[in-house]
């Protein structure tokens, strides 16, 4: 059993990486893994899907597919939530090891959560037209990435640092990534709700991490689990207690709660890592599009 819940856990974080890496992470106009996973097997199942289904059917589909993302954000989030607040507050008022208040800051944290999910999906980055063109250009050309041009689809003129969104079919201002998790351009006017979007879920996720660890390892002082003595179910032989041992007795009395924090944990590194790497090139007055577009020019160099 301890072998299949490890393989599972490796699985799922492989997985997890992969998964961030060809959908968020790489560029589908320079990785062949980000076109393949972004373009071409999307292309490929909506072409099955619309055999399966038909062109009506998948018409009235279609309307979710662009908020397919958020769905999955919400179901995540949101069954995390109902756990902890039908499941885990439960544990919490049992635990000699966590004051009873966290209870009451957790739903702080949840509608912190909600409402930074709410603006950034609802604030939008900004759109260069003829008439707000005005007020937004305020950038210099460097004529290496921006060049005083046309934009091919629009016909105005391409400011510096701005970017024909194809997701959106708008010119968004210091463009500098779409985000399929709030389905919305980011630019301009809604990177700092962006920001906060990141922060407040990287707080959620150390303070969530925290909380379960702090009920789990309670129970494990509190039943002195570590000195324990455990029986084998299948060959009924009794088995001193070790940290895998542990977890797996846990794993199997709590097992919702032992999931959350897996997933906690592993979100809390990758999120605060995706956090870093933005305050970093927002110390440097870049963006994402920038920087990927930099590594591009300096790819043949290196």
């Amino acid at each position: 059993m301890m072998i299949i819940i490890t393989t599972t856990v490796v699985a799922f974080f492989i997985f997890f990486l992969f998964f961030l890496y060809a959908c968020i992470i790489a560029d589908p106009e320079t990785s062949n893994v980000g076109r393949f996973c972004t373009k071409l097997l999307p292309k490929l199942l909506y072409q099955q899907l619309e055999k399966t289904v038909g062109k009506k059917v998948l018409s009235r589909l279609e309307t979710l597919k662009d908020h397919a993302f958020q769905l999955v954000y919400l179901t995540v989030v949101l069954g995390a939530w109902s756990i902890m607040f039908c499941y885990g507050y439960e544990e919490i008022e049992k635990s000699n090891y966590i004051n009873t208040n966290h209870q009451y800051s957790g739903y702080i944290v949840f509608l912190m959560c909600m409402s930074s999910f709410h603006y950034a999906c609802n604030t939008p980055p900004g759109s260069v037209t003829a008439t707000t063109m005005e007020l937004f250009d305020h950038y210099d050309y460097d004529n290496v990435l921006y060049k005083d041009q046309l934009c091919p689809t629009l016909k105005i003129r391409k400011i510096a640092r701005s970017k024909y969104d194809r997701f959106s079919r708008r010119h968004v201002p210091r463009f500098d990534h779409f985000c399929g998790w709030i389905n919305q351009a980011v630019g301009e006017q809604n990177y700092r709700w962006f920001l906060l979007f990141l922060t407040v879920h990287v707080g959620m996720c150390f303070y969530g991490s925290w909380a379960v660890s702090r009920v789990l390892y309670g129970e494990v002082m509190e039943k002195d689990l570590l000195n324990a003595s455990f029986f084998n179910a299948i060959t009924g032989a009794e088995v001193q207690a070790d940290c895998w041992i542990v977890f797996h007795y846990l794993f199997l009395r709590h097992t919702q709660l032992c999931g959350i924090f897996v997933l906690m944990s592993v979100m809390s590194v990758v999120l605060f890592l995706f956090l870093s790497f933005h305050l970093y090139i927002t110390s440097k007055n870049m963006t994402t599009n920038e920087v990927s577009e930099h590594c591009i020019i300096l790819l043949p160099l290196v």
